[in-house]
């Protein structure tokens, strides 16, 4: 009994290897693509990205609207409706207080009012400059969100390369079990001295545990390569495989962890994110303080209005609404006071700088720690996987001594099954360390800014 408990939490433990990276798909015959296709398909097809890219074309928006303000502002009115009458004897020789008013015309009507800002105290140059930032911080995000797809596909991948190298150890170990069931079988046909039907009972029970974990790998194999497919856009029932089919540890030698520390600062899109939204969050609130100046405005008026029924009285004196035209040019200032409106917003735009003076602070220390953590992690693995396939290999050779002795009558099932344990869990350690290696290689990417770097 405590033979078969080791041996069902050796293969436990790889059960929970395999759906910690979201396990896998069938192998099958299909198109095999490289890690650089789904890498490409995916970020070409990817709705995150696209949001971030519909976030750029946001900004750009508000840009045309910050240069537009420096442009003449026009705007103009036209109107048109019935007319009351009116003639020049009215007014002429004497003005008469008693005439009534009689409808029977139509009259039209069109004022044009320019407006062109000559000084607005920085106003226009500040939301410009806002709006600048915030397309560049927009168009960093963009280069964000693609490194963290670029990492989701490298984890998926190398996950089904895990899935499908603990499945295959899931297959190697029910196939010595069942040419031991076999061999144990036979020796029972046929009388033979060293034959123990408690042998046959115990490699049986292994073999259970053996095909349940098995049934757990199949399903986690299709779900990782369902999860794979749909990242890159591809439908279900698509002919599908990867083209890796071994997990061999990566031919790197990692640069010292200063060097990705150094380059992190240069290459990280969050840090340029951060450099052009702080600038945007500056303007801002140049803009507002802005508010609490005048702004001294050029403009121009032109009116002209006609009636079917009254006559034109050229007299500067007398204005007609309905029948008379003019114009002028005048020089003008525009002075909005709002009671604490201005400095709310003020503030309010301070508060948002603050964060990201907040945020710039937390990146600063985060992202070189997450960059030395990824280094650890990879130095980690690259040791523990020399280290598992030296105990692997020397595991594999007790399993195989183990059934040659039993085959032969010289030891029963119990060795077997620690021999088998053991290797389970050596060669599921290695298959392990080899992923990690992988990832934590991708993690160092990412955190140094490498990993589909835009630079």
């Amino acid at each position: 009994m405590r033979i078969g408990r080791v041996i069902i939490i050796s293969i436990a433990l790889m059960s929970v290897l395999l759906s910690a990276v979201i396990t896998s798909a069938n192998a099958e015959t299909g198109r095999k693509y490289t890690l650089k296709e789904c890498l490409d398909m995916a970020i070409a097809i990817s709705p995150e990205i696209g949001e971030e890219k519909a976030g750029v074309n946001f900004f750009k928006a508000k840009k045309m609207q910050a240069e537009g303000t420096k442009y003449p502002q026009i705007e103009m009115l036209a109107i048109a409706g019935p007319s009351p009458r009116a003639k020049r004897e009215h007014i002429s020789p004497n003005v008469q207080t008693s005439v009534g008013t009689t409808i029977d015309g139509v009259f039209g009507r069109a004022d044009f009012t320019l407006i062109q800002p000559l000084y607005t105290f920085g106003m226009i140059s500040a939301y410009n400059e806002a709006a600048e930032g915030g397309v560049k911080a927009s168009e960093a995000a963009v280069n964000t969100k693609t490194a963290d797809i670029a990492l989701r596909i490298k984890e998926l991948y190398n996950g089904m390369l895990m899935a499908k190298e603990m499945k295959g150890l899931l297959y190697e170990i029910r196939d010595e079990i069942d040419r031991s069931i076999k061999k144990a079988e036979k020796q029972l046909a046929n009388d033979s001295p060293w034959a123990d039907e408690t042998n046959l009972y115990k490699l049986r029970s292994y073999m259970g545990e053996v095909m349940r974990n098995i049934n757990e790998a199949e399903k986690g194999y299709k779900l990782a390569k369902d999860a794979l497919m749909t990242s890159m856009g591809l439908s279900q029932g698509s002919d599908f495989d990867i083209a890796d089919q071994s997990l061999v540890p990566l031919d790197i030698n990692p640069e010292p962890v200063v060097t990705y520390m150094a380059r992190s600062k240069e290459l990280r899109p969050e840090f340029e994110q951060l450099k052009y939204g702080l600038a945007a969050r500056a303007a801002l609130i140049e803009a507002e303080k802005s508010t609490y100046y005048p702004m001294v405005f050029l403009g121009a008026k032109v009116v002209g209005a006609a009636a079917t029924n009254r006559e034109r009285v050229d007299n500067p004196y007398i204005s007609d609404f309905f029948n008379s035209s003019y114009g002028a040019l005048f020089l003008g200032l525009k002075w909005s006071f709002n009671f604490g409106i201005t400095d709310g917003k003020v503030k309010e735009a301070e508060a948002e700088y603050n964060k990201l003076i907040e945020k710039k602070r937390f990146a600063d220390e985060a992202i070189p720690f997450q960059v030395r953590k990824a280094y650890l992690e990879l130095e980690e693995a690259k040791k523990s996987s020399a280290e598992t396939k030296f105990a692997y290999e020397n595991a594999r050779k007790w399993l195989v001594t183990a059934m040659a002795n039993f085959d032969l009558g010289l030891t029963d099932a119990k060795e077997i099954g620690e021999a088998a344990a053991l290797y389970v869990m050596m060669k599921a350690n290695h298959i392990k360390s080899n992923y990690n290696q992988r990832i934590s290689y991708a993690n160092l990417q990412y955190a140094a800014g490498e990993l589909y770097s835009k630079k």
